[in-house]
């Protein structure tokens, strides 16, 4: 009975451990600032409070985060500039140079859209309204006698950006 009592004590401290390890140790620079600070106050209310309290701790501490860091960004839109402002560093087949720097076929058609933080149903119409906005102002700015400038590609840049819920990447999609 005694040794069945170590046993178990042992296997929990080394669970614990492990998951503590796994959890907060393992995870140091893989989260910004704010995420870290709630994985420490869920970890320290686990243990003085209780798993249950660590549980709601841990969705109150989720749903701060989020409403934060939606706004952190308020702009979605980073910014837009032609393929011949931003290039690319991709080394290409000189045929495929040759037809990115023509000035019929080239850069100035590609239009690169840079976008940042969360996309959500809150932000995402005012991104639709930009986006158009900034199309239709290309298209108008495009004289008959040079219509190499108008747009044909529209590039979309998603490096910075956090999360998408399901409304923002259907309205995306379209």
């Amino acid at each position: 009975s005694f040794l069945h009592s170590c046993m178990a004590g042992t296997l929990l401290l080394h669970v614990g451990i492990d998951l503590f390890m796994e959890g907060v140790y393992d995870s140091y620079g893989q989260f910004d600032t704010l995420e870290y600070s709630g994985i420490w106050l869920i970890a320290v209310v686990m243990v003085l409070q209780g798993m249950s309290a660590g549980l709601l701790v841990g969705l109150a501490s989720a749903l701060f985060t989020y409403v934060y860091q939606s706004g952190v960004y308020v702009d979605p839109l980073r910014g837009s500039m032609t393929a011949a402002t931003l290039r690319s560093h991709r080394w290409r087949h000189p045929e495929a140079e040759a037809v990115l720097d023509s000035k019929v076929y080239g850069r100035r058609r590609i239009l690169v859209l840079q976008l940042q933080g969360n996309l959500f149903f809150g932000n995402i119409q005012m991104l639709t309204d930009k986006v158009k906005k900034i199309l239709q102002e290309k298209s108008s700015s495009v004289e008959d006698d040079f219509p190499e400038n108008s747009i044909w590609v529209v590039v979309v840049d998603f490096t910075l950006v956090t999360g998408i819920d399901s409304s923002a990447a259907q309205t995306v999609s379209k």
